[in-house]
């Protein structure tokens, strides 16, 4: 009897334990973390950037001139007000019309490629970024690059040579050589880096004013998040998996990494980025910029008020009215020959 009560003890005893260990781990676990994303971190997006202050000021000034009397500068900024109002058809018919070549602002260069990529322009979109956009023969994989197999991508689709799910747009993010790399590098001497940094600059240009659904982006995303789960972060992989189903919604692909990816942030108690916050929302004009031009320059409507007369001219008295001016002159020459004569004569 008193073994089956000890038992009973113990086997109570050990429950309380149990019971006690396990709310020590519950008081004492870590709370969850952001994760450590020291060489490539994921910055906020601004997918629908402010009018620069010059532009600004520009786009008002403008406002106030009719249509028919503005410069072609004036002209430039009318283009660059209606890639903000997303009027892309209407900004590009006036950038067709004037010398882009003059732009040279960073902010106004990108607003023209935004208006060519949303008009479907994707190959005058090459043409312009292979002649605008700055060589780097020092950089493993530079923007250019990047910029210009996003823009080929785009290519492919239009002419239907894009074949889907096999078609690779960053054919280096799948170069079995990346392994080989030093992944620890300082960042400015991170070939791993260089990559992540140029590919994520051409998708910050790529997404301004950009939300319908585009399967290239998508894919672009995902070859990316594929990327960083591999070489460098999965919290930013979750962040570029978030921006692949933005843009196509369907892919049951993407939507299982999305999940796996998630759990495994779980596992390792890593807070997720709030893609929200980091990727923008696009709301239409934003920024309040009024449409309202004057088409035509007014014509002065004059009243009985405004006019003013004419001075009058002075009238000189007319001793001779019955003689023609002709006759008159005819008489003066004749008057003068004859004075010429006697003064001839009087002189022999």
């Amino acid at each position: 009897m008193n073994q089956i009560i000890n038992k009973k003890n113990l086997f109570l005893l050990f429950i309380g334990l149990c019971f006690i260990s396990t709310s020590q781990e519950e008081k004492f676990k870590s709370p969850p973390k952001h994760e450590n994303t020291y060489l490539f971190e994921v910055l906020k997006y601004e997918r629908q950037p402010a009018p620069p202050e010059f532009i600004h000021n520009r786009i008002l000034q403008i406002l106030e001139n009719p249509i028919d009397l503005w410069t072609p500068q004036d002209s430039l900024y009318f283009a660059y007000e209606n890639v903000y109002l997303e009027k892309f058809e209407r900004s590009l018919a006036i950038f067709s019309r004037l010398n882009t070549d003059t732009i040279t602002n960073k902010h106004a260069q990108s607003l023209y490629r935004t208006a060519l990529q949303k008009s479907g322009r994707y190959e005058a979109l090459l043409t312009y970024n292979q002649k605008t956009l700055r060589e780097d023969t020092s950089s493993y994989f530079s923007v250019k690059d990047a910029f210009l197999a996003l823009n080929k991508a785009y290519i492919k689709q239009q002419n239907k040579l894009y074949i889907p799910d096999s078609t690779i747009i960053f054919p280096i993010l799948k170069n079995p050589e990346l392994g080989k790399l030093k992944r620890n590098a300082s960042p400015h001497k991170n070939k791993i880096v260089q990559i992540a940094f140029a590919i994520d600059s051409a998708f910050r240009q790529f997404t301004t004013l950009h939300d319908s659904k585009d399967y290239i982006l998508s894919q672009a995303m995902e070859e990316m998040g594929d990327f960083q789960r591999e070489y460098l972060y999965i919290s930013n992989a979750l962040f570029y998996y978030s921006a692949s189903r933005h843009y196509f919604k369907n892919d049951p692909i993407v939507a299982k990494k999305y999940n796996e990816t998630l759990n495994e942030m779980s596992r390792r108690n890593y807070i997720s980025l709030s893609f929200r916050t980091k990727f923008g929302k696009i709301i239409k004009n934003r920024y309040r910029i009024d449409d309202d031009h004057i088409e035509k320059s007014e014509k002065k409507v004059y009243t009985e008020a405004d006019y003013i007369a004419p001075p009058k001219k002075k009238v000189r008295k007319d001793y001779l009215p019955w003689i023609d001016n002709s006759i008159l002159i005819m008489l003066v020459l004749g008057l003068a020959l004859i004075f010429v004569l006697i003064f001839m004569k009087v002189k022999k």
